[in-house]
């Protein structure tokens, strides 16, 4: 794995800064898309999850490339951590489980410790992908999240995809929603645990107004997104 970098040193007054053309800026968001999640060997393995990494890779390559920006958020546990009261011990700092696939990672990462004293960077447009660390399923219960939200555009257009749905997916698809953003959930690039849990999911985000849409359209609206970030 590609090492990420330390967010202790940038300050973080400066708001992003886009070169507006036609069309609303898209962001892609990524969700716990780490081996212990994604493997066979995994810890806390999701069957079918490695099926979906050639979709990964594809939507991953879009911000390789500078199209977007890549927000992605991982669990990173303590041994003893109060997770494991309700799920098997999964993703534990430092061990190889809680690294990003490849296919999930790009060249250019700066990551967020969940911690007080972590920043965001200064200038978003020097990576191509953002990566927050968290402790608990939803990612906006971490420090840094709706900070990190507040720098980006209102406008946006959220592209969705990782594991699991009915969990970490579901409650980042579901803060955005409730922060007034528009998101769409890449459908064949989500995997679940229990299927009827899932297709809940689903209804209970189309609801409130989530679409729906394949890795092919993703894309498609990435090559006719003419917004850069700067």
């Amino acid at each position: 794995m590609l090492p990420l970098v330390d967010a202790s040193c940038f300050p973080a007054e400066n708001v992003i800064r886009l070169n507006k053309m036609p069309g609303p800026p898209l962001i892609f968001w990524e969700v716990d898309c780490q081996r212990d999640f994604m493997l066979p060997s995994g810890k806390l393995y999701v069957p079918g999850a490695e099926k979906l990494l050639p979709n990964i890779r594809r939507l991953t390559d879009i911000a390789r490339d500078g199209r977007v920006l890549l927000i992605s958020h991982g669990c990173y546990h303590t041994q003893d951590d109060p997770e494991f009261k309700s799920f098997p011990p999964h993703c534990i700092k430092g061990t190889p489980g809680s690294q990003l696939v490849l296919e999930a990672l790009t060249d250019k990462v700066f990551t967020i410790p969940n911690e007080p004293s972590a920043t965001l960077p200064k200038e978003f447009a020097d990576y191509h992908q953002i990566h927050l660390e968290k402790q608990t399923l939803d990612i906006f219960e971490t420090r840094h999240a709706q900070e990190l939200l507040d720098r980006l555009p209102k406008g946006a257009q959220f592209i969705v995809f990782g594991v699991v749905t009915e969990y970490c997916v579901r409650l980042a698809a579901r803060g955005l929603l409730e922060r007034g953003r528009h998101v769409s959930v890449v459908k064949d690039a989500i995997e679940t645990l229990k299927r009827e849990d899932g297709e809940r999911t689903l209804a209970e985000l189309k609801a409130l107004g989530a679409k729906f849409i394949s890795t092919d359209e993703a894309l498609k609206l990435a090559a006719t997104d003419h917004t850069q970030f700067s």
